[in-house]
């Protein structure tokens, strides 16, 4: 499923009238049925008030248009819901001479159907709140009456006896950022049209967003965008892992070594060893403290171990690097002479696929000729970095508000100049090459606990050579370890999930 930027979807509509010949209204003749639709749909099913329908009342629904075409969506949509016997009432914060074109037109049709216009906001209560105001063009802070309207809405007397249903998306939220512009609305459903935009599964953005519904408008099989290059993200039911072979052996399935765990630090190492097998590997060698012996042996016996006391034998690691099908390297991993000897000697001599993540990505960061070695692998070896966003700020030297305001750009930004595939953890994770980004909507909240990031570790070392893909294979890991936290969730709840419950979840079928 593709994600669209503000642009692009412009692109779009601006084909899709001027060279196909679909006339404006006519699109805005088809979202205001989505919307509508989702109206009706919602009164089926979560009725806001039951005691109205069960009396045979009107539903009351108040429509906040804007200047723009998503106004003339709202203005369509208010003739639409005259039109099913709703009690609709329009509310426009400026004259509707300073309107668009199409915006008047719309009203005027409205208008014709016996609906009037307010040009003062209602102090009265209704059943649905239509946010019509900006759309995806939104791209400075709300002010004046709008917001101001905005303010109303979210602080309206009875919440929970109303819906409130933002158009496209939620005014106040920057299209391609997801940041608030100065304030915004939020939504229980946000009606987009035809693609994904990143605002609304950019975090703060996706929690004004409510629950987004996808509805078409009949341009989303045009093809003026590049479709190899847009953003995009997964269904469910488009996700197809690589079959595998029947006959197939443990070598058939890769080798993964596995560099984890410092002294008195076995926990990191055992979740990435587990994780890298629950995720099909055939074999998971372990490069670890002495002192982890014990704990990893029991937890994992079916591993391969591998241990150092003070300084970890250079013959042996480059031995293990050139047997191992992929590498992982980071979780658990200490910061001191043992552990920068590691991360020095991968970066040297690692010609497999590599996964960076935790204290490997930390020592990276304190040096330069870390960071030069791993510029060195660009375009020749494949090499994923797995940084969250402090990590992230400890490698670009940058804030981490100033990160999560553009972590898009960020990300995009990192992975270009390390040649790396660089997964941007977050409420939203984010995977990139530097051309594509996959947005990911897998997982919940129950997994913001320690040591779920050393499970995508180990997770992804195995996708990264077991699919087709390398970059495709570590957006499934990705969305895979989202679903596992979603199951976890459902086993234990989300204040009880630990990092170890992910992995019942890990590839169940």
């Amino acid at each position: 499923m593709y994600v669209l930027h503000a642009e692009e979807m412009n692109k779009l509509d601006e084909y899709a009238i001027s060279r196909i010949g679909i006339p404006q209204c006519v699109l805005m003749e088809r979202a205001a049925l989505g919307v509508a639709d989702c109206i009706t749909q919602c009164l089926m099913n979560e009725s806001v008030d039951k005691d109205k329908l069960s009396n045979s009342a009107k539903t009351d629904v108040l429509i906040l248009s804007g200047p723009g075409n998503c106004g003339g969506d709202g203005m369509a949509l208010a003739r639409i819901l005259l039109d099913r016997d709703f009690c609709v009432q329009v509310y426009l914060p400026l004259p509707l001479e300073k309107c668009k074109e199409s915006v008047r037109k719309e009203a005027e049709c409205y208008k014709e159907f016996g609906g009037t216009i307010l040009y003062e906001l209602p102090d009265k209560e209704y059943d649905f709140y239509v946010d019509a105001m900006f759309g995806i063009g939104l791209n400075r802070p709300l002010s004046g009456n709008f917001e101001q309207a905005v303010n109303r809405l979210n602080s309206r007397k009875n919440p929970k006896k109303s819906r409130v249903i933002s158009i496209d998306i939620p005014s106040g939220i920057h299209t391609d950022t997801g940041t608030v512009l100065g304030t915004a609305v939020k939504a229980d459903y946000t009606v987009t049209f035809s693609y994904l935009k990143p605002g609304l599964l950019l975090d703060p953005g996706y929690q004004f967003a409510g629950k987004v519904i996808l509805s078409s408008i009949g341009i989303d099989t045009l093809k003026c965008f590049d479709r190899d290059s847009a953003g995009f993200t997964f269904r469910k039911e488009e996700v197809k892992l690589k079959d595998r072979n029947p006959s197939g052996n443990k070598g058939s399935f890769h080798k993964v070594l596995v560099i984890a765990g410092g002294k008195s630090m076995c926990g990191a190492a055992i979740l990435a060893s587990v994780s890298a097998f629950r995720s099909g590997a055939g074999y998971v060698e372990v490069l670890t403290h002495e002192q982890n012996r014990n704990p990893i042996l029991s937890a994992l016996p079916e591993a391969i171990l591998h241990t150092y006391s003070e300084k970890p034998d250079e013959f042996t690691v480059k031995d293990l690097l050139s047997k191992a099908d992929s590498v992982v390297i980071g979780p658990g991993l200490a910061e001191d002479a043992s552990g920068n000897f590691l991360v020095e000697t991968v970066l040297k001599h690692c010609e497999k696929p590599l996964v960076i993540d935790a204290g490997a990505i930390n020592l990276i960061s304190e040096k330069e000729e870390y960071k030069e070695l791993l510029k060195n692998r660009a375009g020749k070896f494949i090499t994923v970095l797995t940084p969250h966003p402090g990590e992230l700020s400890r490698l670009t030297r940058l804030p981490v508000k100033s990160i999560l305001e553009h972590y898009e750009k960020t990300v995009l930004e990192v992975a270009n100049e390390y040649g790396v595939i660089l997964v941007g953890k977050g409420a939203t994770t984010l995977v990139t090459n530097g051309q594509r980004i996959y947005y990911n909507r897998s997982g919940n909240d129950g997994m913001a606990t320690a040591g779920s990031g050393d499970v995508l570790s180990g997770m992804a070392g195995t996708f990264l050579v077991n699919e087709n893909d390398p970059f495709i294979g570590i957006c499934l890991a990705v969305y895979c370890h989202g679903l596992a936290g979603e199951k976890a969730s459902d086993l234990w709840g989300k204040r009880s999930v630990l990092a170890s419950d992910l992995w019942k979840g890990i590839l169940e079928e």
